[in-house]
């Protein structure tokens, strides 16, 4: 198989005096007399800007609305978004192949949805417990994010536990109102007293699963363990993966109406 700089010295050779030829790609050489040198003079002192064929650029963007603009920005009839639900990331392909026409699929537009922080700071304590005043500080600090039980009945709950810090916890049972009641003894002058620590046992949380998202109504129960009179609680987030595929999914969805492009749930290497 001839290859171009053979077909080039051949001309070369048959050329008397010195002159030019276009390849098919539109370079232009000079060929000198006897084809003893053969000189590229596409643009020989590189002045001419050249644009690309095509477009080969991966952009990392930040937020949901980031995504969708320069989806639509770039976007043409083949634009396909590839959702990975376990990586919370969506990847626009601006140019993907067509049905009956291969493509460079060289262009994407990566949104990766990073977790708010409530989220994170919620997540990291589920199904943990903790020592009685550690949780009670955990909660008092963290009240905001929790829509019942009320404000006042959460920073009472909490106070209890600081105050009776130094007692013997006996056995728990749940009240009519689905409580739990720790049963306790304190040791006073006279005589040992019983008395009962109540403290919710569901809570309904307003936490927003991505950073920049709406607040999402998350369920949790209260844990514990009575351990030689020693109290200890922690928080249990319900069904925390069921809620996160969820609002992933709905931002994917948002993210496909607003580009009018097409979704498949996966990957794309």
């Amino acid at each position: 198989m001839t290859t171009e700089a053979e077909s080039v010295a051949t001309l070369a050779r048959k050329t008397a005096a010195p002159s030019t030829i276009k390849t098919d790609d539109g370079r232009e050489f000079l060929i000198f007399a006897e084809g003893s040198n053969v000189r590229e003079i596409s643009d020989e002192h590189s002045l001419q800007v050249t644009t690309p064929r095509y477009i080969k650029q991966a952009v990392t963007l930040q937020t949901q609305d980031s995504l969708s603009n320069y989806v639509k920005t770039f976007k043409n009839d083949s634009t396909l978004l590839f959702a990975d639900i376990g990586a919370n990331s969506i990847v626009g392909v601006i140019d993907y192949h067509a049905p009956a026409k291969a493509d460079h699929v060289a262009h994407r537009a990566t949104l990766t949805l990073p977790f708010s922080e409530e989220w994170r700071l919620w997540s990291e304590v589920s199904g943990k417990l903790k020592p009685q005043l550690e949780f009670a500080r955990f909660l008092e600090e963290n009240a905001a994010d929790v829509r019942a039980p009320s404000a006042g009945d959460l920073l009472d709950a909490c106070r209890d536990l600081q105050v009776h810090r130094k007692v013997n916890f006996v056995k728990a049972v749940r009240t009519a109102s689905d409580n739990e009641n720790f049963e306790y003894t304190e040791e006073t002058n006279a005589t040992n007293k019983k008395n009962g620590l109540e403290i919710p046992t569901k809570f309904v949380l307003g936490l927003p699963v991505y950073f920049g998202e709406e607040d999402t109504e998350v369920s949790a129960f209260l844990r514990w363990r009575l351990d030689d009179g020693a109290l200890t609680l922690g928080i249990q987030l319900h069904r925390i993966e069921h809620v996160r595929q969820a609002v992933f999914k709905q931002i994917v969805t948002a993210v496909a109406e607003s580009t009018g492009c097409p979704v498949v749930f996966g990957k794309t290497v």
